[in-house]
């Protein structure tokens, strides 16, 4: 038989067997950081490949957009729709989560009092990294500071989690075979 055969946690592909160890662990650590599944199974060439590629475009996308990009915000009013996406990468995206937690009832509150607000200046804290935009005011500040960044710098970190999420399969269910052709399966 010609494929994928998986006996147990041994996946058999074009000729070689690969262990995947315990695949749903496996599975939960490429979640918990791009290319940590495929560490534990052994397979430390798309490991290193993983993490490197998805964390570079993770990071790449937060420095054009001015460490801005990735945050959670799920109010009526503000609905960040890449989020889910750059949430699966995993660790680098919690502090967003946590963050978007904590501020959850503080989306634009100046602006639900009916009270104008003046945006924050632009200076860099840790206290509101990955933290949503406290109006649109500042919202609009980010936008107009990072020009077309802010945009490409979400489209970077939500494809950087979408890319994971393949990582996170091919951790959990291995490579997929190679296709072969009629000629070559009566070779052998």
């Amino acid at each position: 038989m010609n494929g994928l055969i998986d006996t147990g946690y041994i996946v058999r592909v074009d000729d070689c067997e690969i262990n995947l160890k315990n695949r749903y662990f496996a599975a939960v650590l490429a979640f918990v950081f791009p290319g940590a599944g495929h560490f534990y199974q052994g397979r430390r060439n798309k490991a290193y490949l993983f993490s490197v590629c998805i964390v570079g475009l993770f990071l790449l996308g937060l420095f054009v957009g001015h460490g801005r990009v990735v945050y959670a915000a799920w109010s009526p009013d503000e609905y960040r729709i890449q989020f889910p996406a750059q949430l699966c990468i995993g660790l680098p995206a919690l502090p967003a989560a946590v963050q978007g937690w904590i501020h959850r009832k503080d989306v634009y509150p100046d602006e639900q009092r009916g009270r104008r607000f003046e945006p924050p200046a632009l200076e860099w804290s840790w206290r509101r990294f990955m933290a949503p935009p406290l109006s649109r005011a500042e919202l609009s500040q980010w936008h107009q500071v990072a020009s077309a960044g802010f945009e490409l710098g979400s489209l970077f970190t939500a494809v950087a989690g979408l890319l994971n999420l393949l990582a996170i399969f091919d951790a959990f269910a291995g490579p997929m075979p190679l296709p072969t052709s009629d000629e070559r399966r009566k070779k052998k």
